[in-house]
């Protein structure tokens, strides 16, 4: 029992360090040449660039922009006179993360997303208008 005991703590040991070791070698955020070109064409946005935002601001900011600058294509001109800037904006997003999901990190989901958003597909639907009223949030007495 104590040696089956000692082989699962080396081999939990062994595989937390392995998972750890790669965390501490690779940098924060996005490299900066790859940020700078992002900013300048929102296309070259890629799926490890979605999969890495939650690791600090510099990497969040550059991917919300990214989606805002594509809601901006000329592609989805109809969709913004539709939907608005923040639903469109919000419906790249979703279509950028759902075209990610099985992919290689280096894939770049920009153009399929904003293909889907401007056929329809994965469009955020607006808010109920009970959330603009707060008096409907309000328990009746």
């Amino acid at each position: 029992m104590r040696r089956a005991l000692l082989v699962l703590a080396v081999a939990s040991g062994l595989a937390a360090g392995c998972g750890g070791a790669q965390q501490q070698r690779r940098p924060p955020g996005p490299a900066p040449d790859h940020a700078r070109e992002v900013e300048r064409n929102p296309y070259a946005l890629t799926c490890e660039d979605l999969a890495r935002q939650p690791e600090n601001s510099v990497a969040q900011r550059m991917v919300i922009h990214a989606e805002f600058a594509l809601a901006e294509a000329p592609a989805l001109r109809r969709r913004m006179s539709e939907m608005r800037a923040n639903r469109t904006g919000r419906s790249v997003y979703w279509a950028l993360t759902e075209i990610c999901k099985g992919r290689d990190p280096a894939f770049r989901p920009a153009r399929a997303a904003v293909e889907a958003v401007r056929h329809g597909r994965y469009l955020v639907q607006p808010r109920p208008d009970s959330w603009s009223d707060p008096e409907r949030w309000q328990p009746t007495r």
